[in-house]
């Protein structure tokens, strides 16, 4: 990750911004999740993983992906409106 994160750097992307900070940490997240499932240790990120990403395995045994963002930005947009409801007492 910090190779990755060096290697961006040096090649002109602001690594500094916030914005770039938030995404990698969730990139950081997934990969420790990825090494949480090998070892079989939970993880939050697994069932986010195996709800919002498709995998498919095809007879020759390549493997195709499909991220499932139109759900994700769904739910992301549901959760803000209920951010707006006012709170029960």
């Amino acid at each position: 990750m910090v190779q990755m994160i060096h290697s961006l750097g040096e090649n002109a992307i602001d690594i500094s911004k916030n914005s770039f900070i938030r995404d990698v940490a969730m990139i950081i997240e997934l990969v420790q999740g990825a090494i949480y499932r090998d070892l079989y240790l939970e993880h939050s990120t697994h069932k986010f993983m195996e709800e919002f990403v498709a995998l498919v395995v095809n007879p020759d045994n390549s493997v195709e992906t499909d991220v499932d963002f139109n759900t994700i930005t769904n739910l992301v947009d549901l959760l803000k409106d209920n951010d707006d409801d006012p709170e029960i007492s």
